[in-house]
């Protein structure tokens, strides 16, 4: 039941996304990892921006080999 409630959205090492209830009555939370604490809360727009803004990797992620992954297919 309690899987109904709340899954996870995003996380990575800085932070985690929540929804809290079903899709028709949900709220979005950022629990920050540092600071242990809920930053922000609300809709689900309003979140993905608090978390774009705020808390996605801004790390380039790079192969063995030294090349950026975005343009091995290039």
């Amino acid at each position: 039941m309690l899987k109904n409630l709340t899954n996870i959205v995003r996380s990575n090492q800085n932070a985690v996304m929540v929804r809290v209830g079903d899709k028709n009555s949900a709220v979005y939370t950022i629990f920050d990892l540092k600071t242990q604490t809920n930053t922000y809360t609300g809709t689900l727009n309003a979140t993905k921006k608090a978390w774009n803004k705020h808390y996605r990797n801004s790390r380039q992620f790079v192969t063995k080999s030294g090349s950026n992954h975005r343009f091995l297919g290039a």
